[in-house]
């Protein structure tokens, strides 16, 4: 909209032009025009020459338009410039300020971040679209340095602004953040009789006007006059948190832990406070680990090459030389594979103590001009690497240096990463051998060496220790939560009540609905409602929640309970309950299975399966099923494909798999099956996995919602 007298002045004071800077509006509407016809060069002249003119210099709306003009014309260095001097100008606008950090953010996230929470302070509940410009930038910034709650909040506020909520969905259902981060924000109500009612009530409502600043500043003074209260505690972490102040919030989840550890209903409130401490940590259990690449000087190349080639415990990997081309630099004399130990013979059963891991992924280099022939391991873990250095020395022996040198390259948690074990099964393993070796393997690290394991957050005490201290019981409740989210990558689903049971820990208990309403039930805690006491239309409202949320285990809970309920027999809720089953199943021939039964529905009730086939034609590949995906896209192609959307879905979910260029041409020819199965073994788990709740570009399917 043009801007007239009657428009919100540009410089964010809140009034409008003909009560702010109605002397420039003419020079004003110049400006807005050049800005909405993308005429940014022009612009920023012109808003230079208008500066010039008697006190011009320091008007906020000329500052405030040549930031917009400047960050259109993505002339960066000059926003930055522009912005600091509107900033020290104008110490408290919030244009200013908002600018301010959308120059900075790039390079310093939270420095960026915390002059954007002044520009929500100044801007008091009514924020400038230049405000919301940063507002968004601080979300996206957030979210990937790791900071899910003020970035879901933010989020929140510019879908709510918009009236779009895709973002937000996508922020809810991103399972690579735990559900404890992800959940809508909930916030402690002070006691009816406290005396400090009214000014608990005060700071909460700073919180709606975006102030975050001012409202945690009210509940630090809160704290101190108030410390024995769990309410402030709480509410006070929560807004740490809000400020991406993940040290200070972790020390007051851990105090309000404490507090209600000391209550009698507070004990599942203290173990969720704990994982949220945890989750917010750089290393949540105080157990990371390095992940290293380790080079050793070669003194003979040719000879260690031999010495490689004829050790059981070093496989040969082929490779093409012209791949490693890189100026100056000559590939690798050989690739190699370490294991732990030599491949068992096929005659020998296989388990766990005869199934080789792999240690490092190592390359063998000859000398160079300015460098000294040598061995260079990657993907060494730092629990591994005396076997790694053991190993070098057993094969090679004086043939190389003894002293390595080391580079971290990351790291992770000990625990996460003994889940992954990088086993290299015989190739006469059966897949049905080793994903019986895989769950008992896992079963083996859960309920046997992690107990066992000392973790920095348990003040180096083992599980097993730390569970002989009844105060100790939330925060290793807490750390469980933290062990499940982990091991949800491995794709199998473990019982964790023998690891309560060993660890004389309670199990989290049912909840009755009938005395905790739904809506005060929050969604980590939707896997433990007892479903036989939902009514049919919290059952459902309670399925729609977890779906928002993408919370699998409650999802699989509340599915079951509404395919089981004769009084739910609406065949949109039972596709739904299908779908999310298919969904979350870890066994893809059972998720084939539920596809099954969803298709049956659409059968019965005469209506497309072509969601069903697309959705099935993906389980195919990914369980390598590969003539019954041929079938599927054959029998999509001669069936489906005039139906609305079905076309542009599959040339996605082709190219996704890289069936399909970008241009549309075929890649591969699915005729030619010998090159199939080679992909689909190369590509167990596909990224291009279709579900009837995604919706690819130009349509496509639907996941049927109970009430649709």
């Amino acid at each position: 909209m043009a801007i007239d007298a009657n428009s919100y002045c540009p410089c964010g004071s809140g009034k409008k032009v003909k009560f702010c800077c109605n002397d420039l509006l003419p020079e004003l509407q110049k400006i807005d025009r050049m800005i909405g016809g993308e005429q940014f060069a022009s612009c920023v002249q012109h808003i230079d020459r208008v500066m010039e003119k008697g006190n011009n210099r320091a008007r906020a709306c000329l500052l405030a338009m040549k930031c917009m003009a400047l960050g259109g014309a993505n002339r960066r260095e000059e926003l930055i410039n522009t912005a600091a001097d509107f900033l020290a100008k104008h110490p408290d606008n919030q244009i200013a300020l908002a600018e301010s950090a959308i120059s900075i953010a790039p390079d310093d996230a939270l420095a960026g971040y915390k002059l954007f929470l002044r520009a929500m302070r100044s801007a008091a509940g009514n924020f400038h679209i230049q405000t919301y410009g940063a507002m968004r930038l601080m979300a996206t910034l957030l979210r990937q340095r790791g900071f899910p709650i003020p970035a879901r909040e933010l989020t929140e506020i510019i879908c709510t602004v918009a009236d779009n909520y895709e973002l937000l969905s996508a922020h809810n259902r991103d399972q690579s953040t735990p559900l404890l981060l992800r959940d809508e924000l909930s916030f402690s109500t002070p006691p009816e009789d406290a005396p400090w009612r009214e000014r608990f009530l005060a700071a909460m409502g700073f919180y709606m006007t975006g102030d975050w600043l001012t409202a945690a500043e009210r509940f630090e003074a809160m704290a101190v006059e108030v410390p024995d209260s769990p309410r402030v505690w709480y509410n006070l972490a929560m807004f740490r948190a809000l400020l991406a102040d993940n040290p200070g919030a972790i020390e007051a989840f851990r105090r309000y832990s404490a507090l209600r550890t000391a209550e009698e209903d507070g004990l599942d409130d203290a173990a969720e406070a704990e994982a949220i401490a945890m989750f917010l940590s750089d290393d949540p259990l105080g157990d990371q680990i390095d992940a290293l690449r380790v080079e050793w000087t070669v003194k003979d190349a040719e000879r260690s090459r031999e010495l490689l080639l004829s050790s059981p415990l070093w496989e040969s990997i082929d490779f093409t030389p012209a791949s490693f081309d890189v100026e100056d630099s000559p590939p690798p004399k050989g690739i190699f594979m370490l294991r732990d130990r030599p491949a068992p013979d096929p005659s020998e059963d296989l388990n766990l103590e005869r199934m080789p891991r792999v240690l490092g992924q190592a390359m063998l280099f000859g000398r160079q001009t300015d460098r000294e022939a040598r061995l260079e391991i990657f993907e060494v873990w730092e629990d591994d690497l005396q076997a790694v250095a053991d190993a070098v020395a057993d094969t090679l022996g004086d043939a190389v240096e003894p002293d390595p040198k080391r580079e971290t390259l990351e790291k992770t948690s000990a625990f996460y990463r003994m889940m992954r074990a990088n086993w290299n099964p015989p190739r006469a393993a059966t897949v049905e051998q080793f994903n019986a070796l895989k769950d008992e393997y896992v079963r083996h690290v859960v309920y046997e060496r992690w107990p066992e394991r000392k973790l920095g957050v348990l003040d180096g005490r083992s599980p097993l220790e730390a569970s002989a201290d009844r105060a100790s019981h939330p925060r290793l409740l807490g750390a469980i939560m933290v062990i499940r989210f982990l091991a949800e990558d491995t794709r199998f689903d473990l019982d964790f009540d023998p690891l309560y049971e060993r660890l004389g820990l309670p199990k989290p208990a049912p909840i009755d609905p009938r005395e905790n309403p739904l809506d005060e039930i929050s969604t980590a805690r939707l896997d433990r409602i007892d479903v036989e006491r939902l009514s049919d239309q919290d059952l459902l409202e309670a399925f729609t929640r977890a779906f928002g949320f993408a919370a699998r285990s409650a999802l699989r809970k509340l599915s079951a309970a509404i395919i089981d309920r004769p009084s739910l027999a609406d065949p949109s809720a039972l596709q739904a309950a299908y779908a999310a089953l298919a969904q979350t199943e870890f066994d893809l021939d059972r998720a084939v299975e539920y596809v099954e039964q969803a298709r049956k529905i659409s059968l019965a009730e005469r209506k497309s399966c072509a969601d069903w086939d697309i959705m099935e034609l993906s389980l195919n590949y990914a369980r390598g099923n590969i003539p019954e995906f041929l079938r599927l896209l054959e029998h999509i192609g001669n069936k489906h494909s005039n139906e609305p959307g079905v076309q542009e879905t599959m040339v996605n979910i082709l190219m996704s798999l890289g069936f399909l260029r970008p241009d549309g041409t075929p890649a591969i020819n699915p005729a030619d099956r010998n090159m199939m199965d080679e992909k689909a073994a190369a590509e167990p788990a596909p990224a291009g996995l279709w579900t009837p709740e995604a919706e690819p570009a130009g349509g496509g399917g639907k996941l049927w919602m109970p009430g649709d």
